[in-house]
């Protein structure tokens, strides 16, 4: 069995809670960093990496060169700083692109 390694990307507030959870944390507020810091993660052969909305959203270059790659797995999480939902919205655009229906919407009438 392969143990994936799993890191977290973003500002202190939304990421450090996550060190508890076993995880590498990257603590940056700077988008350039971040991006950085993702490709030497890539490098190191982690499978699983979670960048804050508000990085990704600053450099899209952050999730773009990765979104269709299978490994890593670059996910989006919510950050404390930022009520904008792109991550959300990223994901619903992923899920419609996937399956041809965003089955992540709330007003979605499937019968």
């Amino acid at each position: 069995m392969k143990l994936v390694k799993v890191a977290v990307i973003g500002d202190i507030d939304s990421v450090l809670g996550f060190r508890g959870l076993g995880m590498t944390v990257i603590i940056t507020d700077n988008p350039i960093e971040a991006y950085k810091k993702l490709e030497e993660l890539v490098k190191m052969q982690y499978g699983v990496i979670f960048v804050t909305e508000d990085l990704a959203e600053k450099n899209p270059a952050i999730f773009e060169n990765h979104k269709e790659k299978l490994e890593p797995a670059v996910i989006l999480i919510p950050s404390s700083r930022s009520d904008k939902q792109f991550a959300m919205n990223y994901l619903h655009e992923l899920v419609k692109k996937a399956i041809g229906i965003d089955i992540l919407k709330e007003d979605n009438n499937i019968t």
